[in-house]
C-alpha cells in the first residue's frame, strides 16, 4: 500500500510540476491521469526491459494537442519513472526554406508550403533516430514556425545518448500512401486550381511509398488521437496559430508578426486535407491505441490493439 501511495504521490508531483510550467487548465491533470496514465505506465517499463530503445511513432493532426500530451508524457516518464527519453517533432526536421523553394521551382509550386511528405529532411531524422541509440551528445533540430525556417544549430538543444525511450510525434505518423486511383479527383479548391496535372499530390504519395514508409515501418508502436472530422481541424490549427503568435511577440516585441492570419490558416490547411482525411479513415486500424476525440479535443473513448512489449 506504501508503495502505491508513493508512486501515486511522484506521479501527481511530475503532473502538477509540468502543469505549472506550461500553464494548462487543472482539468489537464484528470483526463491525463484518465485516458493517458496507463500508456504512460506501459512505456515506462517498456523501456526497462529493452536493450535498444523502442521508437515510438505519436500521430495526430494539426492542433490536436498531440505535442503538448506527448511532452506530458515525457516528463512523467523522466521525473517519476526516471526514463531518460528523446522527444522528437516531425515538425523541427522540415527542410529549411531554401530547399522547399528549391523543390517549389524544380518539381511544384506547392513544395514551397511546409507540411506535406517531401518537405521534411528524413535522412537527418533517420541519423538523429540511430544517434540517439549510440553514445555521445546529440544535437536535435529546431525548426522556427514564426519565421517558417529552420534554425541555426547554436540553437539546438543537445541529448545525453543512449536514450531509454524515443517517442516520435507528427502529424502524418504513420500514414500510408493512397491508391493511384484515389488522386485523380481533387479533394479542395487548392488541389482544383493549383494542382490541375496532379503533379504536386503524385508526388506526396511517392514520398509515402518510398522513404516514409521505411521510417514508419521502424516504428514498434504508434498512437493515434483521433479527430472527429477535418471539419475540427481548422478550428484547432487556429488556436495553435493564436498561441503561436503571442510567443512570437513575446520573444521578439520588436519584431513584426509573421504568423498566419485567419484567411491564411484556412488556405494552409487545405494543403492537409487530402492526408488528414486519408489517415482518419486508415490509421486506426493501424495504430496500437487511439484516442478519439471530440470537437473540444476532449477523449470520447479509447481503443486499445494491444502494445508489443
Amino acid at each position: 500500500m506504501d508503495d502505491e501511495v508513493k508512486f501515486d504521490a511522484v506521479w501527481r508531483a511530475a503532473l502538477d510540476q509540468f502543469i505549472v510550467e506550461e500553464e494548462l487548465p487543472d482539468s489537464f491533470r484528470a483526463v491525463f491521469l484518465e485516458w493517458y496514465a496507463g500508456i504512460t505506465a506501459h512505456l515506462a517499463e517498456w523501456a526497462s526491459r529493452s536493450e535498444t530503445p523502442p521508437l515510438i511513432g505519436f500521430s495526430g493532426c494539426q492542433g490536436s494537442g498531440k505535442s503538448t500530451l506527448v511532452n506530458a508524457m515525457a516528463h512523467v516518464l523522466r521525473e517519476a519513472h526516471s526514463v531518460s527519453i528523446a522527444v522528437l517533432s516531425l515538425d523541427d526536421f522540415y527542410l529549411p526554406k531554401s530547399a522547399r523553394q528549391a523543390m517549389a521551382e524544380t518539381v511544384h509550386p506547392l513544395f514551397a508550403t511546409r507540411g506535406v511528405p517531401g518537405t521534411h529532411d528524413l535522412a537527418l531524422l533517420t541519423r538523429t533516430i540511430a544517434a540517439l541509440r549510440g553514445t555521445g551528445s546529440v544535437p536535435l533540430p529546431r525548426f522556427d514556425k514564426a519565421t517558417d525556417d529552420r534554425t541555426e544549430m547554436v540553437h539546438w538543444r543537445q541529448e545525453s545518448a543512449p536514450v531509454g525511450l524515443i517517442l516520435l510525434e507528427g502529424w502524418c505518423i504513420g500514414i500510408p500512401p493512397q491508391p493511384d486511383e484515389a488522386l485523380v479527383q481533387p479533394v479542395n479548391e487548392t488541389e482544383a486550381n493549383k494542382d490541375a496535372d496532379r503533379v504536386w499530390r503524385a508526388e506526396v504519395n511517392r514520398q509515402l511509398e518510398a522513404d516514409y514508409a521505411t521510417l514508419f515501418a521502424e516504428l514498434d508502436a504508434l498512437l493515434l488521437l483521433q479527430a472527429p472530422s477535418f471539419d475540427a481541424v481548422f478550428n484547432w490549427r487556429w488556436q495553435q496559430e493564436q498561441q503561436l503568435s503571442r510567443r512570437f511577440q513575446q520573444d521578439y516585441p520588436a519584431l513584426t508578426d509573421p504568423t498566419m492570419t485567419q484567411s491564411e490558416v484556412a488556405d494552409f490547411v487545405l494543403h492537409y486535407q487530402r492526408l488528414t482525411e486519408h489517415g482518419m479513415a486508415t490509421l486506426p486500424d493501424r495504430a496500437d491505441c487511439v484516442w478519439e476525440l471530440t470537437k473540444d479535443r476532449t477523449v470520447g473513448k479509447m481503443r486499445l490493439a494491444g502494445l508489443a512489449a
